[in-house]
């Protein structure tokens, strides 16, 4: 009797052991499978999410056009002058704009002539000024001129310091004045030519 315990006892620990052997292959076979089930879930879940960014974009795709077209007729046409608008029109509209910011700015104009440049494509059409100013006045002008729309480009530069006619005295606590320059400079807007008929 006491031997036909130990038998069971040997067929169960058999019949444990095979199970267990079943179970590890069964774990060693079906563990990469579920990562890979994972990984695929993971990649359908990114797919998932471009699918509706993408859906969304084609969505607005009007939208974007309807803008980009908007942009391109409006913002850009303001930053230039219009081929059609004369370059002595241009010259005179130059000459005002660059007049009223030296005038705000506190600076004296001293000559103002007009300024062309012939291009092959492109027809500039200007002024050549001289004014006198403060230093910081005058680099905060020269930023403005260059800033607003319709876009104006500086094309010659020459800046000079004036010197300053006062004698300070040795007691005199007074900061120095501000440095006085002279500027002469070009400023041009420039234009696209209309193509002529022989292009």
């Amino acid at each position: 009797m006491i031997g036909n315990m130990s038998l069971d006892y040997r067929k169960l620990a058999a019949w444990g052991a095979v199970l267990a052997l079943a179970l590890l292959i069964l774990g060693v076979l079906l563990g990469p499978l579920v990562a890979r089930h994972r990984e695929l879930d993971a990649g359908i879940a990114r797919d998932r999410q471009v699918l509706e960014r993408l859906t969304r974009l084609d969505a607005s795709r009007d939208l974007i056009h309807e803008a980009a077209k908007r942009f391109n007729d409006e913002e850009l046409a303001s930053l230039v002058y219009s081929q059609d608008t004369p370059p002595a029109q241009i010259a005179l509209d130059v000459q005002k704009r660059v007049t009223e910011i030296l005038d705000k700015s506190g600076a004296e104009v001293k000559t103002v002539a007009t300024y062309n440049v012939p291009a092959e494509d492109f027809q500039g059409s200007g002024i050549k000024i001289t004014f006198t100013g403060p230093m910081e006045s005058v680099a905060m002008a020269l930023h403005e001129i260059e800033s607003a729309p319709p876009l104006l480009v500086i094309e010659e530069l020459d800046i000079k310091p004036l010197l300053q006619g006062r004698i300070r005295r040795a007691q005199e606590e007074t900061p120095p004045p501000a440095q006085t320059v002279q500027v002469q400079v070009a400023v041009v807007a420039y234009t696209p030519l209309a193509e002529s008929s022989g292009k």
